[in-house]
C-alpha cells in the first residue's frame, strides 16, 4: 500500500528543497515546470521474496486528490540507479509498479527514483523492502572445539562466537539454547549459556569436571530466530577434559594383612601392595614408600618403590614384637604429588628358640628366702610361675604351653603344688628345725614342649628362720665358790655362763643374768648380766653372815622369752679383821695377904676373835 507525503518545490530551476531525493531530475524535467515544480514523496514497501510482477503501488498514488490524470509519467534513475528498473516494471502510462524479480532485502533494502507528470508535477517515490524470515540464525562455523580444566571452578566462562541472521527485527537472532547429548536424563547440568545484548555469547561451567568419570563431553548449542515457525542453527562444541591431578592413588584396600615366621632371613617378601590412579601421565605414576616418622623406626621392612612389593630388612624377633603395623605411602607424580597411605599389619609367627622363664614372688614373713623352723607342713614358701615368651602352639612343636616344673633337693623338707596353668606353689612338705639344719639347696627345672625341648634352671637356697624353741641351760645346777670377807667390793667370785641352741647372735641366743633370792645377800653380790661375772657389791663380814645362798637366772632375747636358773652357793672365809675384847673394862678381885702362890686371884675372859 502506498504512502503519500507532500514535499517542497524546485524554484528557478535551483536543487529542490525538503526531503533529499535519490534521484535527480534532469535539468529538462525542471525547466518543463516553468520555473517552478512542486515535489510530492510517496513511500511504498514490498516484502521481499515475493514472485515477479507483485504489484508495489502506483506512482499516481503520489499526487494530491483531484489533480487529474497525469497524462503519464517520465521517470529519472540518475547516476548508478539501474537497480530500480532491473528489480521492477513500472508502466509510464499508469505510473503501476510490479516486481521484475523476487527481492532479497538482504541485498537491498530501499529503492529510490522520481517520476514526473507532464503537467510537471515531480513525484519522489521510496520503495522499501520488507523482511521475511527467509534466513536461519548461522554460526561462523559447525563445529568447535574448547579445552576445559578439570580443576577450572564453577562459574568460569568460555567465549562461544555468537550466530549471525540476515533477517532484521525479530526475525533475526533471538536467543540460545542448550542441548548435552548424552547426558542421562535427572542428572545436573554441567553446563549453561549465558547471553545478552550487547553481552557476547558464552559456555559457563555449572560444576567442576571430572576426567576420570568422562574426559569428552559433547554440547549443541542452537540459535533460533523470532519467525514463526522459527528457523534455527546450530554449533556442535565438543568439550575436551584436560586432566589435572586432582587424584590421589588409591589402594586396593585400606589395611593388609600378613604373617612372617620370626626366623625368615633378610630379603624375604611378605606382600605387595597395590594403589591406581587414574590421571594420565606423571599425575598417574604411582611410587610406593614407607612413612617412617609414623611407623617401622627402626627399619625392620623395605618397600620397592615401582612394584610395591614389602620386604624384611632386618630378622625379626616374636618375643620383642609380636606385630609390626607400617603405614605405606603412595605418591603420584604430580608437580604437587597427592599422597595416600595404607595401614599394614604384620603378626610374626612364633618358632620354639627361647627357653621357658622361672619367676619367684617369696611369700614368707620376712619377703625373702628364709622359712620359720616353726612352719608346718602346708604352709606357703613361694609362688613360682613359669612362662616362655614363645607362643603355645608355635611351629616346631610350639614352646609357650605344657611347661613342667621339677623340684630338686630338700630331701623331702619342700614341695610343688601346682595351681593353674604356669603357676605352682612352693611348699612346707615336712618339720624343719634349725638347730639341726638351717640351709636348704635347691634346684627349680623348668622344661618346655618343643621338639627339641628347651629347660631353664634356677637355684634356691632356703634358710631356716630360728623360732626361740631352746631355753639357756647352764651346764651344772649348783655353783660352789668362796670368798675372803676381806674382799674389797667389786672383787670377782666367779663367773657362769648358760649356752642357748638358737642362732647364734640372734635375741633368741642372747642370755642375760640375773641374781634373785635372800635380799641380804642380793646387798652383797651383784652379777653382770651380759657376762655372767658375779662380784661382791659391799664389804663381808663373816661373823655375821658365813654363807650367801642364790638363784641364778639365765634369760634370752626371744618372744616368748625363755628362762633357766642354777643355785649358786657362797661361803664367805674369815680374815683377822678382830682384835680380843674383854668382857670387863675393870675387873676387881681380893686376895689374902697370906694367899699361897699359884692361888687363883681373878679369872678374865675375852670375846671370841675370828679363829675362835
Amino acid at each position: 500500500m502506498a504512502r503519500r507525503q507532500r514535499g517542497g518545490r524546485c524554484r528557478g530551476g535551483g536543487p529542490p528543497t525538503g526531503r533529499a531525493l535519490a534521484l535527480m531530475v534532469p535539468l529538462w524535467l525542471c525547466a518543463a515546470c516553468g520555473g517552478t515544480a512542486p515535489v510530492y514523496n510517496l513511500s511504498l514497501t514490498v516484502d521481499e521474496g515475493l514472485p515477479a510482477e507483485t504489484l508495489v503501488g502506483d506512482i499516481r498514488a503520489g499526487l494530491p486528490p483531484g489533480a487529474g490524470p497525469p497524462g503519464g509519467f517520465l521517470l529519472s534513475e540518475g547516476s548508478g540507479e539501474s537497480a530500480v528498473l532491473a528489480d521492477f516494471h513500472v508502466q509510464p502510462e499508469t505510473g503501476v509498479i510490479r516486481t521484475a524479480r523476487r527481492l532479497d532485502r538482504e541485498r537491498r533494502a530501499r529503492y529510490s527514483f522520481a517520476a514526473a507528470t507532464l503537467r510537471g508535477e515531480v513525484v519522489q517515490v521510496e520503495i522499501a523492502v520488507t523482511d521475511v524470515n527467509d534466513h536461519p540464525p548461522r554460526f561462523p562455523r559447525d563445529y568447535l572445539q574448547l579445552n576445559i580444566s578439570e580443576l577450572s571452578p564453577p562459574g568460569t566462562a568460555f567465549r562461544l562466537p555468537a550466530a549471525r541472521d540476515p533477517d532484521a527485527g525479530r526475525f533475526g537472532t533471538q536467543g540460545y539454547a542448550l542441548l548435552e547429548e548424552g547426558s542421562a536424563a535427572g542428572e545436573p547440568p554441567l553446563f549453561q549459556l549465558r547471553y545478552g545484548r550487547p553481552e557476547p555469547l558464552e559456555l559457563v561451567l555449572l560444576q567442576r569436571l571430572d576426567r576420570e568419570r568422562a574426559d569428552a563431553h559433547r554440547l549443541v548449542v542452537e540459535a533460533w530466530d523470532g519467525g514463526s515457525p522459527r528457523r534455527r542453527g546450530r554449533l556442535r562444541v565438543s568439550v575436551r577434559v584436560l586432566d589435572e591431578n586432582d587424584n590421589a592413588p588409591a589402594f586396593s584396600r585400606s589395611e593388609y594383612w600378613a604373617r612372617l615366621r620370626e626366623d625368615a632371613p633378610p630379603g624375604t617378601s611378605v606382600c605387595r601392595l597395590r594403589a591406581t590412579d587414574p590421571d594420565l601421565g606423571p599425575n598417574g605414576e604411582v611410587r610406593y614408600s614407607i612413612n617412617r616418622r609414623q611407623s617401622d623406626p627402626d627399619g625392620y621392612f623395605a618397600v620397592e618403590e615401582r612394584s610395591g612389593v614389602l620386604r624384611l630388612r632386618r630378622p625379626l624377633d616374636r618375643e620383642a614384637r609380636a606385630l609390626h603395623r607400617l603405614v605405606l605411602e603412595a605418591r603420584d607424580g604430580g608437580a604437587q604429588p597427592e599422597v595416600s597411605s595404607a595401614l599394614v599389619s604384620v603378626s610374626v609367627l612364633d618358632v620354639n628358640d627361647n627357653r621357658p622363664a622361672i619367676r619367684l614372688l617369696y611369700l614368707t614373713e620376712s619377703g625373702g628366702p628364709w622359712v620359720s623352723e616353726g612352719a608346718r607342713p602346708g604352709d606357703y614358701v613361694a609362688r613360682v610361675s613359669v612362662s616362655d615368651a614363645d607362643e603355645e602352639g608355635a611351629e616346631e612343636g610350639g614352646g609357650g604351653g605344657g611347661i613342667a616344673l621339677a623340684l630338686l633337693g630338700g630331701d623331702g623338707a619342700f614341695a610343688l603344688r601346682p595351681s593353674g596353668v604356669g603357676i605352682f606353689f612352693l611348699c612346707v612338705a615336712g618339720p624343719l628345725d634349725r638347730e639341726t639344719r638351717d640351709l636348704y639347696d635347691l634346684r627349680l627345672v623348668a622344661t618346655d614342649g618343643g621338639a627339641p625341648p628347651l629347660s631353664a634352671e634356677e637355684p634356691l637356697l632356703l634358710r631356716i628362720a630360728d623360732l626361740n624353741d631352746e631355753t639357756p641351760a647352764f651346764p651344772q645346777p649348783h655353783y660352789r665358790a668362796a670368798v675372803s670377807e676381806a674382799a674389797s667390793p667389786g672383787t670377782a667370785v666367779l663367773r657362769l655362763s648358760a649356752s642357748d641352741a638358737d642362732e647364734p647372735g640372734s635375741p633368741n641366743a642372747e642370755v642375760r643374768y640375773a641374781l634373785e633370792g635372800d635380799p641380804a645377800a642380793l646387798a652383797l653380790l651383784r652379777i653382770d648380766a651380759r657376762s655372767g661375772a658375779v662380784s661382791t657389791r659391799a664389804r663381808l663380814d663373816r661373823e655375821r653372815q658365813a654363807a650367801l645362798e642364790l638363784r641364778v637366772v639365765a634369760r634370752d632375747g626371744g618372744h616368748p622369752q625363755r628362762a633357766a636358773a642354777c643355785r649358786l652357793s657362797v661361803r664367805v672365809e674369815d680374815a683377822n679383821d678382830n682384835e680380843p675384847r674383854f668382857e670387863r673394862q675393870v675387873y676387881r678381885g681380893r686376895l689374902p695377904e697370906h694367899a699361897e702362890p699359884g692361888r687363883c686371884l681373878l679369872q678374865v675372859s675375852s670375846a671370841p676373835g675370828p679363829a675362835g
